[in-house]
């Protein structure tokens, strides 16, 4: 059975023509389920409080739509969101982050109060592959109806950024580094975030792609104009959308190779209702990301048994002194303590890291940039 994903082309941030777009995608995709009556939350991509401006997080006009449509059908609307490792999940922290992204205000343009209170339950989930437990914020176990607003991103660390792992955000922000640190692999991470989806089971999504963020995202990469509002019952499906739509291949993604392998999407068969799709050639991935190629010998039988040692092929953080600002945030979310402050400017022990990229997702100076060592570099020519 073929997975839908609908689309709307919109150009700008305007709200009159974001409500237009969304309506349209939302519809393309079949529809909201059932909300009336029901607790709805309405969880966006808040990386951190960077603010929205850079592409780092889901525009607030695009939460208002989608937050204006579950009011029309009769849903009690929550928004939240517990964002990324290094982020306190508390009221003060939460304040001050929903107001620099912006939802402070659309909430109050829509008449709903933003609850201050930040408690998670722990849940069991024996039915997980490689997890079979994890730690939700309260407003996630209490919803009847989850409606993911997510963001289109490169990521450095899982190649992609959107329905999948904006799911991650339900984990309250300090819970986040246990899990790179539990599953240093990008393929063993990308498993656990598909038994996360699987566990919570969001209802809907909806993706900010207006403007997306391109290079070595979440944080660190580029805004780059993209002009989509994209829509679906299926987080794997949309990213299937969005994946093609920035020319990347879907099964080079872990997260959505891990759900096929499960036989939760099969990119041949996600199909695009509503405008058409037309995929941009020259957007910029990141740089652990690699096409594919031709299977030759020495592929096969030399570069993959170097590849396999993964410190010396994967890029490595590295502090330029003259940005850091010694703020230490890069110290405080490292899993594994890879990260030191000396005199005043951020360090990194490469015999430590294992290269979870949680310092560079985090830094809001873009003062971590990533760096192959020599041999690296060597492989990564014959590799991309």
């Amino acid at each position: 059975m073929n997975q839908i994903t609908g689309s709307a082309q919109c150009s700008s941030y305007d709200r009159e023509e974001v409500c237009r777009a969304v309506e349209r995608a939302v519809e393309a995709a079949g529809g909201l389920p059932d909300l009336a009556g029901k607790k709805v939350l309405l969880k966006p991509n808040l990386l951190s409080d960077a603010g929205y401006e850079k592409a780092v997080s889901t525009h607030p006009e695009v939460v208002f739509a989608v937050g204006k449509l579950i009011i029309d059908a009769g849903g009690i609307l929550m928004i939240a969101d517990s964002p990324g490792a290094g982020i306190l999940y508390t009221p003060r922290v939460m304040k001050r982050v929903y107001q620099k992204c912006g939802i402070t205000q659309v909430a109050g343009d829509l008449g709903v109060a933003m609850d201050p209170e930040t408690g998670s339950k722990d849940r069991s989930y024996p039915e997980g592959k490689v997890m079979k437990h994890f730690t939700v914020i309260d407003p996630a176990c209490e919803a009847d109806v989850i409606i993911s607003v997510c963001k289109l991103k490169t990521h450095i660390f899982t190649r992609f950024s959107g329905a999948v792992k904006n799911t991650f955000g339900v984990v309250p922000g300090l819970d986040k580094p246990v899990f790179h640190s539990r599953f240093p692999d990008p393929a063993d991470f990308s498993e656990m975030l598909v038994d996360l989806n699987e566990f919570i089971k969001p209802d809907f999504v909806v993706m900010d792609a207006v403007f997306g963020m391109e290079g070595n995202g979440p944080m660190g990469g580029e805004p780059r104009r993209v002009g989509y509002i994209l829509a679906s019952k299926s987080v794997y499906a949309l990213d299937v959308t969005a994946q093609k739509l920035i020319s990347m291949d879907p099964l080079r993604i872990q997260t959505t190779a891990a759900a096929a392998a499960r036989g939760l999407v099969d990119p041949a068969r996600v199909v695009t209702a509503g405008d058409l799709v037309i995929p941009l050639t020259d957007f910029v991935l990141p740089s652990t990301y690699t096409a594919p190629s031709r299977n030759t010998w020495f592929r096969r039988n030399v570069l993959r048994r170097f590849q396999t040692m993964g410190k010396y092929y994967a890029p490595a953080p590295v502090v330029k002194k003259d940005i850091c600002v010694g703020c230490g945030q890069c110290v405080r979310i490292c899993p594994v303590g890879a990260a030191v402050m000396k005199d005043r400017k951020a360090g990194f022990d490469h015999s430590k890291c294992i290269r979870c990229y949680c310092c560079h997702e985090m830094c809001q100076y873009h003062a971590i940039e990533m760096k192959r060592s020599a041999a690296g570099r060597f492989l990564h020519m014959f590799l991309r």
